[in-house]
């Protein structure tokens, strides 16, 4: 079950408050709803309850619209920002958006509040979920470059040691050449003899014509 949505209203008319909670509800949204009047009241808010939703009166004597907006910006920059307002000019209508409102809804049109916070809600979440991917892509994107300077790295100069033939990198140090392929590629490596280094070891190394343990020849 989804938790109930928490949304802000800026509103300094408690009856216009009102309208907007009954619409709310009218809309069957599940919300709890917080109403403020004061920019201190409103920072708080963002500070110690981040809102879903942030719906504001456009402008009222002390503390205009435009300037919440760009607050919620700066602070909640991915939470829909409604103006829920009075009748709004064309110029003003454009200004809004161009600050970074998400939608506006007018006071007398109170039935399309929901419809309104819902399209917001989807808008966010496709944006988030954008976010998201881009943020794994360019996390593919630094662990190919990753792999590639280890790919460059051995098919540049490797300090190998003339005696004991141990091989350097920036990294680890000095290490052995099976510890190095192994950090460094996807080969598993197995261990056998070439047939010279079989031709140089004894037989005897192997148990070949030995006898058993505890037996004389010709038992």
């Amino acid at each position: 079950m989804k938790k109930p949505l928490r949304i802000l209203i800026i509103e300094d008319v408690a009856a216009d408050a009102e309208l907007i909670n009954q619409a709310l509800r009218k809309g069957g949204l599940s919300c709890h709803a917080k109403c403020v009047e004061t920019e201190a009241h409103f920072l708080n808010e963002l500070q110690h309850h981040p809102p879903d939703v942030i719906l504001s009166d456009h402008g009222f004597p002390t503390f205009d619209g435009f300037t919440a907006l760009a607050i919620a910006r700066e602070h909640r920059p991915d939470v829909p920002f409604i103006f829920v307002t009075g009748a709004l000019g064309e110029e003003v209508t454009i200004t809004s958006f161009e600050s970074g409102a998400t939608d506006y809804v007018l006071k007398d049109h109170l039935s399309h509040l929901v419809p309104a916070i819902q399209r917001a809600l989807r808008v966010a979440e496709e944006r988030r979920a954008r976010k998201q991917l881009e943020t794994e892509r360019d996390k593919l994107i630094q662990e190919l470059k990753e792999s590639l300077t280890q790919i460059r790295t051995l098919s540049g100069l490797l300090p190998i040691c003339t005696l004991c033939k141990n091989v350097r990198d920036h990294r680890h140090g000095w290490q052995s050449l099976e510890v190095y392929l192994q950090r460094h590629s996807e080969a598993t490596l197995t261990h056998e003899l070439c047939p010279d280094c079989t031709e140089r070891i004894s037989p005897a190394v192997f148990g070949i014509g030995q006898p058993y343990a505890g037996l004389s020849p010709g038992t």
